[in-house]
């Protein structure tokens, strides 16, 4: 990453961190961008590739997307790894590499997943992982465990090219479907020709605004028809009042009659957090692991 932004930098582009954009409006053909801290930027061309996308003001995104939960094991073990990236072609899925770290070598463990929000319990899919490493490895330590969530589109392939197909200057790259290492290459190709050349040999396959999105409308009824029901349930649920939480715990409460989500630390400090997300009002729950 560091070489690439050394090459980048050289040529000009600056690079901003801790610079979240929340807004984006549309304003004498050019765009208007609000940070999180207020600040104003004006840009004639923007792409968002924020893996899911932060503007849902025209393409409805959000009912086109569903997020996918993986899960991944880092292992230490008595053997050496062989080298390579792996993954398998039958269900349940599972993947092996590698990272080289100060404290060693670590043996990155990937697989079995979800729909983001409908694991029954997270703790036997790591257990999943540590069963299957144990046939390969003797393992000797466990020290991470955590999972990532994908961006899925209805149709299996990823939404790359115009936001909408009425922004001609604003760019989207989104539902890499699992393959970032792979897409991400794909929407840097695409998106540079669209940009200084106006088209692209590949822009009918990835727009996000193809027709052959209309062969999925029954995915698309089933996903968001999930969405409402467990929004609904969310809303209508009780929670749970005794504030029993033991440290590394947490659970949803009711608080004057509201839902409320408690956290106690390691060292016993409790936190208490709002639970309805930002991006629908649906609420948010503690997953087991």
């Amino acid at each position: 990453m560091y070489p690439l932004v050394k090459v980048i930098d050289k040529r000009g582009v600056k690079i901003y961190e801790n610079t979240r954009v929340v807004e984006i409006k549309e304003e004498n053909n050019n765009y208007i961008l609000t940070t999180c801290q207020g600040k104003k930027i004006q840009a004639e061309k923007v792409i968002i590739a924020s893996h899911y996308p932060f503007f849902n003001k025209h393409g409805m995104y959000f009912s086109r997307i569903y997020a996918f939960r993986t899960y991944i094991i880092g292992i230490k073990a008595q053997e050496k790894y062989p080298g390579g990236m792996y993954i398998n072609a039958e269900d349940p899925s599972r993947s092996l590499r590698c990272v080289n770290t100060s404290e060693g070598e670590l043996i990155l463990v990937v697989g079995d997943n979800h729909k983001t929000g409908q694991g029954e319990d997270m703790n036997k899919h790591y257990n999943a992982l540590i069963d299957f490493a144990m046939r390969i490895y003797t393992i000797e330590d466990i020290p991470y465990r955590w999972s990532t969530q994908d961006c899925m589109t209805l149709d299996g392939l990823p939404y790359i090219g115009y936001y909408t197909s009425n922004t001609p200057n604003l760019y989207i790259a989104t539902g890499f479907q699992k393959w970032g290492m792979t897409n991400s290459t794909v929407a840097s190709i695409l998106l540079r020709d669209l940009i200084l050349k106006g088209h692209s040999p590949w822009e009918e396959v990835y727009s996000p605004s193809r027709k052959t999105i209309t062969a999925s409308t029954k995915k698309f009824i089933t996903v968001n028809a999930d969405v409402a029901k467990h929004l609904i349930k969310g809303k209508i649920e009780s929670p749970d009042e005794n504030l029993d939480i033991l440290n590394g715990e947490a659970q949803v409460i009711d608080i004057d009659g509201n839902r409320v989500g408690a956290y106690r630390d390691d060292s016993g400090k409790l936190y208490f957090v709002n639970i309805t997300c930002t991006h629908m009002g649906c609420e948010l729950n503690w997953n087991n692991a």
